[in-house]
């Protein structure tokens, strides 16, 4: 190969490029720390972004299904008024659901918790009973059981004397959880603000972002963009759509399994779970050990069967429900996904396991596309070849 100008830019740009990746692999930590940074200070655009994808299935579905018969109109203000519209009704019924969600399930906690702190000295009683009736089953009636007493006046010393030196540190964790919520609520109204300004101007927002591209990336690279994007939004879009549909399947099969085995609190309980559930596989457990705290006041028995239970139902889901349900939605094989869902568990925790499912989708489909094009290469070769000869 002759060294001419364009091979020694070539090796130039690869011996750059494999320095930038060396560098950067030696300094990871840093890196990671300042990308931390970064999404921490940016973090209130990337939640209304965030929002924004997601309520776009509905205003897309609203758009397309519900009011498409509004662009059949010939006056203009119909035609103006259809993105408000649906603008508003998307908001609407996203906090509508979560209202509700709200309202069920807050009423239902406060009358649990009365519920328990009204029967939790005869629980200690009942448990201290029913132990010792196991004991003298198991030939262990000798054991004597030891006697819990409690010097209350010491113990009310103690915590003074904990408040008196502790509470300059006390206030300021008073102050700081303060200003964390203040500071949550108003990032978070800050994000619903913004993610209806990307919601009703999209169009204008997807077009300038299409122009920048066209401006300063190659015809090449900006089709390989453009249908990676259309990809991924496919892949993310169908995601949300699938996750949806598997939490209001695991939580009504849930209610109608509490409901026939009689458990108690089935409502709350199949409510948490679906809620819970839009974390992939691994989410519902959560839902699972609050509906165990729930139940064994009541029951230590029923609380039991509640987790045998859940757990059977939880296989159900975990390898025929969802692999059916969002594998289907995303175009990937049940057994993708539960490995896809574990690794990412793994790799990032709760947003890992959001995102993993999407992203092996969004790969799997490149990967595929790849595949039949190196294939339908190799196809056109072998009969040019069989031309030539």
């Amino acid at each position: 190969m002759e060294l001419n100008s364009k091979n020694i830019k070539k090796i130039l740009i690869i011996i750059f490029c494999g320095a930038l990746i060396f560098s950067a692999f030696q300094n990871l930590g840093g890196i990671l720390g300042f990308i931390s940074k970064i999404f921490s200070v940016f973090s209130p655009i990337i939640a209304a972004l965030c929002i924004a994808f997601v309520l776009n299935v509905l205003l897309t579905a609203l758009e397309t299904k519900v009011f498409k018969f509004m662009d059949k109109s010939r006056k203009r203000i119909v035609l103006k008024l259809k993105r408000p519209l649906c603008l508003v009704l998307t908001y609407l019924i996203a906090f509508g659901v979560v209202a509700i969600l709200i309202l069920v399930i807050i009423p239902d906690i406060i009358d649990t918790v009365k519920y328990l702190v009204e029967k939790l000295p005869a629980f200690v009683v009942n448990a201290q009973i029913w132990i010792e009736d196991m004991l003298r089953k198991f030939n262990l009636s000798e054991v004597d059981l030891p006697e819990i007493k409690i010097n209350w006046s010491a113990a009310g010393n103690a915590v003074i004397e904990w408040l008196s030196g502790y509470s300059g540190k006390i206030f300021g964790d008073a102050v700081n959880i303060t200003t964390s919520v203040f500071s949550g609520v108003f990032d978070g109204l800050f994000s619903i603000v913004i993610s209806v300004y990307i919601l009703a101007q999209k169009e204008r927002i997807g077009a300038f972002v299409k122009r920048v591209i066209n401006a300063f990336i190659p015809e090449k690279g900006t089709r390989l963009i453009y249908h990676v994007s259309d990809r991924t939004y496919g892949c993310f879009s169908k995601f949300i759509g699938g996750q949806l549909t598997e939490a209001l399947i695991l939580g009504a099969l849930c209610f109608i399994g509490m409901t026939v085995f009689r458990f108690p609190n089935a409502l709350i309980i199949s409510v948490l779970i679906c809620v819970t559930a839009l974390v992939p596989i691994v989410g519902a457990t959560i839902g699972v050990v609050i509906g165990f705290l729930l139940i064994v006041i009541t029951s230590p028995i029923k609380a039991l069967l509640f987790v045998v239970f859940f757990l059977v139902l939880q296989q159900i889901e975990g390898n025929l429900i969802y692999p059916r349900v969002v594998g289907k939605a995303v175009g990937l094989p049940g057994v993708i996904v539960v490995s896809a869902v574990l690794l990412g568990g793994n790799i990032g925790g709760i947003l890992g396991t959001l995102i993993a499912v999407p992203t092996s989708a969004v790969l799997f489909v490149l990967l595929k596309e790849a595949v039949d094009y190196a294939h339908a290469k190799k196809a056109e070769k072998s009969e040019t070849a069989e031309i030539t000869e």
